[in-house]
């Protein structure tokens, strides 16, 4: 037989080319994070200890590779605040030369965080914990970048935790002169007052040009990046592996894990971001998100990049600017590798104490002290202490430590809340004469039979209730149980042994187990476990009132007769 196949029109290769209306939006937008992204990479390479090129790799390459690659079309990746302390102690213990080796392992371990999809684990993370760290974070940006806004000197660079160097800032203050600290307050001035006179002009930027041009112009006596790092090289870097060692290995796995699982909570909670400010359906793929990451953080350190991570404030200012999809983070890539090529001498010149003053402002907003002064008012005592140890962790210690620390201290708070709701309930009329967890009719027929008890399980059968949901079913040994599973949702094999240890204390004593109403996702574990089999098929129902019917009326009858009880 001959089926006829209507021809289909051959589909030109252009067809799915986006318009140039589209590619010109994406271009501004992308243009404008990149003007944004310029600044602040020179910053954040600087709070860091690296030379301030590469940031501007780390946006170029990084940038580009994740854009392409990842999982949310509106991200745009680059040297992130969040990652300062982190990458800090790396080059402070181990040197600059060990920041591409430590980016390719997180890259490495990105990648298997993909493939294990725990991209949609994140959203587990507790908000406390995620605030706690952050504002961690943003005290550690400050406080680190104190000498450079003053121009402290004769302080030891080798001190890496909070107390020492403040301690030793203190003692080194007697070394500052008048003319960095006005320079940076004139900065901080800038940065503050021009979102209101300019609000479309990145104030990062008007703060770097101004305050260049003023303190170049005027020839003002203060350190700028070309008396401590030199002249920004002009040519395209050579890729490299030449970084590698084997030898550092085992000590970079360590901050390398907590490099990358920073980055992809801080990653996928731009995501989030992004996807709350477009009324466009398409979500991110949280699991491709990390995977574009991880070949972010192998691509840039090869062109000595630091690691990198999506930013929320660029990724924001992206789409206001017009954003619709992965083209503009490409072409926030292509303008900061513009304006590198282009401006790189001009940017010798700008005043260490101004990038300070930069980041002083980066860190006030990520902190979000009007979303943590809130939660200082209105959380509950618990999650304050879970808030608080995590900030101060971060700040006085290890920001490692201090995710660990906030998880586990979240962790046993949930399970000391849920050890609280009790594991069953007996079904008992309230006030009004009703059983509220039933129809009335339901209710009706459980208070018509005094001869059974009935009890509700409720929410979790885990290890936290077990001893509870067994110590409140073991109680009465004379009536036969019915238990109902409606609400059980999950039962773990601490739920599934107390559950098998009530029914044979039950039938040890001769007295009736049934179950009723049994979610489809939890039978096949009851059956799985022999808690099935080991009621029988006449325990089980999946309806009460049939239950209540196959048990035999023990044949009550009141002492008044029928006409009295009328």
């Amino acid at each position: 037989m001959h089926v006829s196949v209507p021809a289909v029109p051959p589909v030109s290769r252009w067809a799915a080319l986006p318009a140039f209306p589209e590619i010109r939006t994406n271009a501004i937008a992308g243009l404008v994070a990149g003007v944004i992204a310029l600044p602040l990479s020179i910053a954040l390479a600087v709070a860091i200890g690296v030379p301030p090129i590469v940031g501007l790799y780390t946006a170029v390459f990084a940038g580009a590779a994740a854009s392409i690659f990842g999982g949310s079309r509106f991200n745009i990746t680059g040297p992130t605040a969040a990652l300062v302390p982190l990458l800090s102690h790396v080059v402070l213990v181990h040197g600059a030369a060990a920041l591409p080796m430590v980016g390719l392992m997180s890259g490495v371990i990105l990648l298997v965080m993909s493939r294990l999809r725990f991209g949609s684990l994140v959203r587990y993370m507790p908000g406390t914990v995620i605030i706690g760290f952050t504002a961690g974070i943003a005290l550690s940006i400050i406080f680190g970048q104190i000498n450079t806004f003053l121009a402290v000197s004769g302080t030891d660079p080798k001190l890496e935790h909070f107390h020492a160097k403040s301690w030793d800032t203190i003692q080194h203050l007697g070394s500052v002169g008048w003319t960095t600290p006005l320079v940076g307050l004139a900065s901080l001035a800038v940065l503050i007052w021009s979102p209101r006179l300019l609000p479309k002009v990145p104030s990062a930027l008007i703060a770097v040009v101004l305050i260049t041009a003023l303190a170049w112009g005027f020839g003002i006596d203060t350190p700028t990046l070309a008396s401590k790092y030199g002249d920004l090289p002009r040519e395209f870097p050579t890729p490299s592996f030449g970084f590698w060692d084997t030898g550092l290995f085992i000590t970079l796995l360590r901050p390398a894990i907590a490099i990358a699982i920073l980055g992809g909570v801080e990653s996928l909670l731009s995501a989030v971001v992004a996807d709350g400010m477009v009324s466009d359906r398409v979500r991110h793929d949280s699991n491709r998100e990390l995977r574009g990451q991880g070949i972010a953080n192998l691509v840039g350190p090869i062109f000595g990049a630091m690691p990198a991570t999506a930013a929320i404030a660029r990724t924001a200012a992206s789409i206001r600017a017009g954003a619709t999809s992965r083209m503009a983070g490409v072409f926030h890539s292509l303008t900061v590798l513009t304006l590198t090529l282009v401006l790189g001498p001009l940017a010798g010149h700008i005043p260490m104490t101004t990038l300070a003053a930069v980041l002083f402002v980066v860190a006030w907003r990520i902190a979000e002290v009007p979303e943590v002064t809130n939660l200082l008012r209105r959380a509950p005592r618990e999650d304050l202490i879970v808030l608080a140890s995590t900030m101060f962790i971060t700040l006085f210690f290890d920001l490692t430590y201090a995710i660990g620390f906030g998880v586990l201290a979240s962790t046993i708070l949930l399970v000391r809340r849920l050890s609280r709701v009790p594991a069953a309930a007996a079904l008992l009329p309230d006030q009004t004469g009703r059983i509220a967890q039933v129809s009335p009719e339901l209710s009706d027929l459980i208070q018509s039979r005094p001869d059974i008890d009935f009890f509700t399980a409720q929410g979790l059968l885990s290890f936290h209730s077990a001893s509870a949901f067994e110590y409140q079913l073991q109680g009465d040994m004379q009536r036969p149980l019915i238990l109902r599973m409606k609400d059980v949702r999950h039962i773990d094999t601490s739920g599934l042994l107390s559950l098998e240890g009530i029914i044979e204390h039950r039938r040890n004593h001769g007295v009736r187990i049934i179950l009723t109403s049994i979610q489809p996702e939890i039978r096949p574990l009851l059956e799985r476990f022999g808690i099935l089999e080991l009621l029988g098929p006449g325990n089980v129902f999946e309806h009460t009132k049939c239950a209540i019917a196959s048990i035999d009326h023990p044949g009550y009858v009141p002492e008044k007769d029928e006409g009295e009880a009328a």
